[in-house]
This record gives structure tokens, sequence and C-alpha cells, in this order.
């Protein structure tokens, strides 16, 4: 089934040593919103698509303009103080098929490895259940291999030890661990299922504390949160039943 999801390339960049971020929609929509905000406060171009049969045939129109509803970003090499990061976004505003998740990833994982991306992270939410009133939104980590664990410590979050990851982010850790291959997992706290900008800002905190060389602010993420929200849920709101099916969650 591997065949039936690939990756057209639009743009060929030089990615060597560069960081894929996955955004997949999960609980509050943590993913989604973390990789538009990367892809617009980077400026980054698209570069590809990645399509299957499998994926609903919908268009996403943004300003005006169609777009593939999965696609991949990436920016030019950025270096500050002798660190150097590089950024490549999959982005997707639906939640592709179970039975294909497995695949998929595969596929991303094959491109990210020819194309020379040496660590991936991908950002979910996961229901907390309520919580205290102002309290920020509490981020877990979890890697793929041992010797990657120092980033949870490094992207100041709470290690994630007990429960379950399901969906991409859960594939994409027991895929990279198959391979030997760095994956973290950044878990949002979101207390409803609806879209979350403010827990996306938490996982940016993380993503900035990780790529020393790139300047990320969460705050103009906090400031057009409400509008965010709205606009990810009309996205949602519009797509076909099969596009807005449930999303993975959490135990733990």
């Amino acid at each position: 089934m591997s065949d039936s999801v690939k990756v057209h390339e639009i743009v060929k960049q030089n990615l060597k040593d560069a960081v894929l971020i996955a955004g997949f929609p999960s609980v509050g929509l943590v993913g989604t919103i973390v990789a538009n905000f990367l892809i617009n406060t980077l400026k980054l171009e698209q570069i590809g698509i990645i399509d299957s049969p499998r994926f609903p045939a919908i268009s996403v129109v943004k300003d005006g303009e169609p777009h593939n509803p999965m696609r991949l970003y990436a920016g030019e090499q950025v270096c500050n103080d002798g660190t150097c990061n590089q950024v490549v976004v999959c982005v997707s505003e639906f939640t592709p098929p179970a039975e294909i998740t497995r695949d998929l990833v595969n596929v991303l994982l094959n491109w990210a490895e020819k194309n020379g991306c040496t660590k991936v992270i991908s950002g979910e939410g996961f229901n907390s259940g309520p919580k205290e009133e102002g309290k920020e939104n509490e981020v877990y980590g979890i890697t793929s291999t041992v010797g990657s664990r120092i980033w949870i410590e490094e992207a100041k979050v709470k290690p994630f030890t007990y429960g379950t990851v399901g969906g991409i982010t859960g594939a994409l850790l027991n895929e990279g661990k198959i391979r030997k291959m760095n994956v973290l997992g950044l878990l949002a706290e979101v207390n409803e299922d609806l879209p979350d900008a403010r827990a996306a800002a938490s996982v940016i905190k993380a993503i900035d504390e990780l790529l020393l060389a790139i300047e990320l602010d969460p705050e103009p993420l906090l400031k057009e949160a409400e509008s965010l929200e709205q606009e990810v849920q009309s996205v949602r709101e519009q797509a076909p039943p099969e596009v807005s099916s449930s999303v993975p969650r959490y135990i733990g």
C-alpha cells in the first residue's frame, strides 16, 4: 500500500541536517496550528506535496489560492553564533485514514532520510481534562531513541512516562525507534477538543528552545489566537466527514 502514498517535489532544496517538523490534526488541532505558524513566521517556501488516492479529494483555499491538503515547506539554513538550523515542515489540514498511517509515516521518513534530515519533531495535543484557571498548558516530551532523550530537557518540557500515543506521532516514534532515527514527540495539554492556539504556543516555545539559531516568538500566535482558531475550525467544519474524523488521544 505504501506505493499509493507519494511525495511530489515541486522545488529541490538542500536539506542536509535539517529538522523535519510534522504538523497533523490532533486534539485541539495543535499540530496543524504549530505547522502553519512556522510556515508563516519563517516565510517558508512550499517544496512539495504528499498525495494518495486514499486522501480526500479536497482543496484548501487560502487567500484565493488552492492548496493540496498535505504539503511540505522549507526555509534556508539560518546560522547564529556558530549554530545552524534549517526547518522543513509537513502540514496537513486533515487526519489521514488510520489504515494508511504507517505507510504515510514510512514514505515521509524515507523522504526525510533521503534528503538528509537528521531530526524529526511532531507536535500534538492531548485531552488533560479541567485545569486551574490561568495555568499554562503543560507540554510533555517523548523520544524514539535513548540518545535523543536529552532533547526533552533541552526543550524544557516534562518527560511523558506512561500512557499511549496514537496517530502520526505514535507511528513516527515507533518507526523512528526501528530505524534508530531521532524523533521527538511534543504533547501539549488541551482542555477541550477545540482549536487551541495557546496549547500550540506552548509547543512553539519548546521548539524554540531546540532551534538555537532561529528565533520563534509565540506572542503573535497568542494575540491572533481567536481568529486563528476560528479559521482552522472553519476549514474543518467545511470538510467532508472523512476529513474531520476523530483525532488521536493520549492517556497519562
